[in-house]
């Protein structure tokens, strides 16, 4: 005689088809979201105006003498002592606003930050002794709309051509 022996299991199992349907969910939820944001980015108010004043606030610096040009001679040919100079000013949070005002990054209650770099080719900082000769001003937050312009400018006193990078935003 064969004794058939019946088994109930009532328990609760988690399958690996539910824990797969719901990852599988929440990372599509995920990728939804940063697709919907990165879509309406060109809507914001500020989205088309600060490249444009990365490209006047990088023209100012390499092509004027108010900026970092030695003389009118030759725009994009900078002068060591101004970039020091504006170094200094853009890391000193006393100076900041009065060089963003000179800029034009200033105008009413509103008012563009700004960071300016020089950089190699390769998009390292250009050394002065142990520290970059050019890194000045604020730090943008990741997900914030900025405007970039880089200029090919030469710095006279040490024969080297180089970017300088002007960055702008809200």
């Amino acid at each position: 005689m064969i004794i058939i022996k019946e088994t109930k299991n009532d328990a609760g199992q988690i399958s690996l088809d539910y824990i797969a349907g719901i990852t599988i969910f929440i990372l599509s939820f995920i990728f939804l979201y940063n697709i919907l944001t990165s879509l309406l980015l060109p809507f914001q108010f500020n989205s088309d105006e600060v490249k444009p004043l990365a490209d006047r606030t990088a023209m100012i610096l390499v092509e004027s003498t108010d900026g970092l040009t030695a003389s009118t001679n030759g725009p994009n040919i900078i002068d060591k002592t101004k970039i020091i100079q504006l170094n200094t000013d853009l890391n000193n949070p006393s100076t900041y606003d009065n060089k963003r005002a000179e800029l034009g990054l200033v105008n009413g209650n509103l008012k563009y930050n700004l960071n300016v770099s020089l950089r190699y080719f390769n998009y390292s900082l250009y050394p002065n002794s142990s520290n970059p000769l050019m890194l000045g001003g604020s730090i943008p937050a990741e997900n914030t709309n900025v405007g970039q312009t880089i200029r090919m400018v030469y710095l006279s006193q040490d024969s080297k051509r180089l970017m300088l990078l002007v960055k702008v935003w809200i």
